[in-house]
């Protein structure tokens, strides 16, 4: 009797663990028989960090937000970007040394800046040296500079839009400037940017490196007398306050420039780069609207709060800039030969 117990309990256990076996084995197919094939597991999306040096608020930090928001909703999670403004990765020059090494993937930065990587692009900086935005980017879509945009590559910088434009650069000063000998002796603030000093000096004035963030205390406590800026930033920055004398001379023709990392840019799919290249453009132009539609409101602002906008003579800035682009070119701040003249000859 004992002997056909056991015999029983071993014949359960055997069935027991058969039937488990079979429950748990791997199967290809759904529980009605029919064939499925396993799903892979979800790719991790590629993360692509953008950079400007704007604060938030800035136009140009706000249309980084847009083209981010953008370009998120278009990628569906493939590639997704996170914005970091006020320098949160660095400076223009650190943010552009991070892109060549694929620490950050994209920045948007003035396009003069990008000079630093592609000499020919100082031009862009040379006062006077262009009459609009028009003439701008007839140099800048011409062949003339397909070999500065190369150089670029071949630095590891891929530009993929420069059309967002912002306002003219003006000058501003504690007295009226009506022509440059109204400068002579006076000083004036400029960024650490060398052909800046050139271009001010050129002028009759002396140049004095003052930091951005301290520029409206160094007119206030007289570290400065006059300056410079874009129209917008004008006003934003308070600057009128300790200089309210203005005079639109619109000697350069600022552009932001949004770049890649040529690195991150081959890593993409020709039709993520498609989609990234949309979607700058829509915010370019919201940029562009925005940009020339804050000015004439700002300037109405500015007629009340006292400002002066001086009759000035611009045919006398232009004659005493003249003599520069030759210097320039001299001194080796582009490649080009005969660049100057070469881009006059676009008007």
């Amino acid at each position: 009797m004992k002997r056909l117990l056991v015999m029983f309990l071993i014949t359960v256990l055997l069935l027991g663990t058969l039937v488990g076996c079979v429950e748990n084995a791997p199967t290809n197919g759904t529980p009605d028989g029919s064939s499925t094939t396993q799903k892979a597991p979800n790719k991790q999306p590629m993360v692509y960090k953008l950079g400007n040096a704007g604060a938030l608020g800035e136009p140009a930090a706000i249309v980084c937000q847009l083209f981010t928001d953008l370009v998120n909703e278009r990628l569906e999670g493939e590639v997704v970007f996170q914005f970091y403004p006020a320098e949160q990765l660095g400076n223009e020059i650190t943010m552009l040394e991070n892109l060549q090494v694929d620490l950050q993937q994209a920045v948007m930065t003035a396009i003069d800046t990008l000079g630093t990587y592609s000499r020919d692009f100082n031009i862009i900086s040379m006062a006077f040296a262009f009459e609009d935005h028009d003439h701008l980017f007839k140099y800048l879509e011409s062949d003339l500079a397909e070999t500065a945009f190369n150089v670029l590559e071949d630095q590891g910088i891929h530009v993929v839009n420069f059309n967002f434009k912002k306002n003219p650069r003006i000058i501003f000063a504690k007295k009226p400037i009506y022509t440059p000998d109204d400068l002579a002796a006076v000083k004036f603030r400029i960024p650490n940017i060398p052909i800046w000093e050139k271009n001010f000096r050129t002028m009759g004035a002396v140049p004095t490196i003052v930091a951005w963030s301290e520029y409206p205390f160094a007119l206030m406590q007289g570290v400065v007398d006059a300056g410079e800026s874009t129209k917008e930033a004008y006003y934003s920055a308070k600057l009128f306050e300790a200089a309210p004398y203005v005079s639109e001379v619109d000697y350069a023709f600022p552009l932001e420039a949004l770049s890649f990392s040529k690195i991150a840019w081959d890593r993409l799919t020709p039709e993520q780069q498609r989609i990234i290249e949309e979607c700058a453009e829509i915010a370019a132009e919201e940029f562009n609207t925005t940009i020339n539609t804050k000015w004439e409101e700002d300037k109405e602002k500015l007629f009340e709060l006292g400002v002066e906008f001086v009759n000035f003579d611009k045919e006398a800035f232009m004659t005493k800039m003249s003599s520069l682009a030759d210097e320039l070119e001299a001194e080796g701040f582009w490649d080009t030969p005969g660049l100057y003249e070469k881009v006059q000859a676009l008007r």
